[in-house]
């Protein structure tokens, strides 16, 4: 479970500010990053020294989070490169290579990814899961989907164990290429599909006949103090700072 879970020790990378700002501060820092225009790395780059601060500040494991950008990597990769093909028009040419408007937009769209996901992996370290549902409910999210996100979070290494029991039989049972097919592996899929509903019913099935009542019970929330207050506003002036400086 340990190699699946990112915080392992949140408690010695803790933020100096409660879990409902550092979720505030989180957000509008998504926000900025998300409504940058197409065209404008420096203003993306810019806002990837804000995660590399905290993790520098904090000695967060930065092999570790850069393992976890690089297993994204493809994802984002993939959904950059569309970019390419719909927006071929010439910007400016250097070094003998024509830049096109797709090019750019790629690349912002790329960094705009790596940046907020870094942003949430330092979050997702220094904050533990189960309060982070907690933050979400302290902010009036329905309660049923916060401990929906705490449950999904909490099995999902089951899952993970699961598929690495297909897999492992699967390799004991093929040689070279033989079993590792497009149709076998969807078969496969299906199956993992088949034992984590079981699996689902089993732990409701335990979880009901010890009392458990469709929620996560809080007995109360965390406070938000002035200095949580003073941290969201001068985070979200440095954030809108940023903006304004890169824009002109």
């Amino acid at each position: 479970m340990s190699e699946g879970c990112l915080q392992q020790n949140p408690a010695e990378h803790s933020l100096p500010a409660g879990d409902r700002a550092i979720l505030a501060i989180l957000v509008i820092f998504i926000v900025f990053v998300v409504g940058v225009p197409k065209d404008n790395l420096p203003t993306v780059i810019a806002y990837g020294g804000f995660p590399l601060f905290v993790i520098t500040a904090l000695r967060l494991p930065f092999r570790l989070i850069m393992k976890r950008l690089v297993m994204l990597s493809p994802f984002v990769i993939f959904m950059a490169a569309g970019n390419l093909y719909f927006d071929q028009q010439p910007i400016f040419k250097t070094g003998g290579v024509q830049i096109t408007g797709g090019m750019i937009s790629a690349g912002v769209i790329a960094a705009k990814s790596f940046v907020t996901l870094s942003a949430l992996l330092l979050f997702s370290h220094s904050v533990p899961f189960h309060r982070f549902g907690n933050a979400l409910r302290a902010y009036g999210v329905p309660e049923m989907f916060a401990t929906q996100l705490q449950l999904v979070y909490r099995y999902s290494f089951l899952l993970g164990d699961e598929a690495r029991s297909l897999q492992k039989a699967r390799d004991l049972r093929s040689f070279g290429r033989r079993g590792k097919d497009i149709r076998t592996t969807a078969q496969l899929i299906g199956s993992l599909l088949v034992r984590a509903f079981w699996r689902a019913e089993s732990i409701y099935m335990a979880m009901s006949a010890r009392g458990f009542g469709n929620s996560i019970p809080i007995r109360h929330f965390e406070p938000f103090t002035t200095r949580d207050g003073i941290l969201v506003a001068a985070a979200t002036l440095g954030f809108f700072a940023v903006r304004i400086i890169f824009l002109q």
